[in-house]
């Protein structure tokens, strides 16, 4: 989070376009970098406390930010391109490879390319 961008693994909080209200919800950054208007805006799969079906537990891939009382999950099919600017709050950063296991799965919601017996 140097200079105020976030990158691939952040966690943030923002808004939820999904959801009525003003109520903020925290984002994983899946990629900053990679977009045409780098540190302006991220790529974001949303977080959530509801351990709903396909959601990833984020467990000990907490890098930190992470709250041990409660456990965290991310849903991978939830996205949402978060301006810079609309950030509310750093939450906190999970490892490298649990954000690689969200982005191939978001990928695969995205291509149609689920297997939904295996899910």
């Amino acid at each position: 989070m140097s200079n105020g961008r976030y990158s691939s693994g952040d966690v943030f909080w923002a808004p939820d376009p999904y959801n009525r209200g003003n109520n903020p919800r925290p984002w994983l950054v899946l990629t900053a970098d990679a977009l045409p208007f780098s540190g302006e805006e991220y790529i974001c799969a949303g977080l959530t406390l509801s351990d709903l079906q396909d959601n990833i537990a984020i467990g000990d891939s907490w890098i930190a930010g992470g709250n041990p009382d409660r456990e965290s999950y991310c849903s991978p099919w939830v996205l949402a391109t978060v301006k810079h600017d609309a950030v509310a709050n750093p939450q906190g950063r999970v490892a490298p490879e649990f954000t690689a296991t969200v982005t191939r799965r978001s990928s695969e919601y995205i291509t149609g390319d689920t297997d939904r017996e295996s899910a």
